[in-house]
């Protein structure tokens, strides 16, 4: 786990707003916290500077103009630190990478794909198979249904602040078209939320005010769901798990109500997929003995629809980018 940092209750009203709503201007922030606009820029300088916050992404939901999102678990065997780590480079220069998640326990890697279709992941996984074939030892391939993007409440406790999460419908919309100047605006975007309308604009060669109307464009039609901090966990005190429930029977009553014990504080991402694993649910808690604890009442509560269920603590994202290029093309 990474080194703590010591934080105090102004940085923590900084991290919980700024986690889901990287792009708030520092005026408004400041504002909103009764902070000084100097005190909120000096604050979040420092926080960078210590790793607590290493950027912000655009949250987009893509599915909307027809992409399809997967998810391939994977076991590694006998392969040396020289190999993992071109691994590693090889999947984070892949240009339909959304999330590369290093992790513990029964696995290795978690990677999600973006693509146009089941055939094209199928073509992108079967050159994934020849190249690193030999070190894979076991996969689970998964396909979205869903996802829901959560705020990371524990943060800062009752502290009352905009309730706010994000769901990707994942539903097309064929009357949703993107140009090329969207594109080129998405690109700029996806991995630096903090880029601003004028920089984007000189940087295209577009107008300010053409890029704020794509933007609102783009929001309007949900293919931007929100703007999110890139926070490390690990830096305030907390570790990332994954757990992985397989669902025995379909119960639609049981299932709203373990979709609404899963609105917890330490929940920051619940993902539903066809596939073995059913659901997956990313947890952010202060130590072993508080996931043991979330499991235990999560299994309780749930056990006539949980059939079986993995854990596993996340490492390291290697790289996040809710729009990779290649989905663009």
């Amino acid at each position: 786990m990474a080194e703590t940092v010591k934080i105090d209750l102004k940085d923590r009203k900084i991290l919980r707003e700024l986690d889901m709503d990287a792009r708030m201007p520092a005026k408004e922030l400041a504002k909103k916290l009764g902070l000084s606009r100097q005190v909120v820029k000096y604050r979040i300088e420092r926080l960078q500077k210590e790793g607590i916050i290493s950027g912000a992404f655009t949250i987009f939901d893509s599915a909307v103009l027809g992409k399809r999102w997967f998810r391939v678990v994977m076991q590694l065997q006998k392969i040396s630190k020289k190999e993992k780590e071109e691994f590693i480079q090889y999947f984070k220069k892949n240009p339909h990478i959304l999330w590369l998640g290093e992790v513990g326990g029964n696995w290795d890697f978690v990677l999600n794909f973006v693509t146009d279709d089941q055939f094209r992941f199928n073509m992108l996984f079967e050159q994934m198979l020849r190249k690193w074939g030999r070190f894979i030892q076991r996969y689970e391939v998964l396909t979205y249904i869903s996802v829901r993007d959560q705020p990371r409440k524990y943060i800062l406790g009752d502290y009352e602040s905009r309730e706010m999460s994000w769901f990707h419908e994942m539903r097309f919309n064929p009357d949703v078209k993107l140009d090329e100047l969207d594109k080129q605006l998405i690109k700029k975007i996806s991995g630096n939320a903090w880029f601003s309308a004028s920089g984007i604009g000189a940087a295209l060669g577009a107008a300010y005010k053409t890029v704020q109307g794509r933007l609102r464009k783009l929001e309007k039609n949900k293919v931007i769901l929100g703007y999110r901090c890139f926070i490390n966990p690990g830096r305030i005190g907390h570790e990332s798990y994954m757990i992985l429930l397989g669902i025995q029977t379909y119960k639609p009553e049981l299932e709203n109500q373990l979709y609404e014990f899963l609105k917890h504080p330490n929940v920051t991402f619940l993902v539903k997929h066809l596939g073995k694993w059913r659901i997956g649910i990313e947890v952010e808690v202060k130590d072993r003995k508080e996931f043991h604890e979330f499991l235990v009442d999560l299994r309780t509560r749930f056990g006539d629809i949980i059939s079986e269920y993995e854990t596993f603590p996340i490492f390291h994202d290697h790289t996040v980018n809710y729009f990779p290029e290649g989905a663009l093309e």
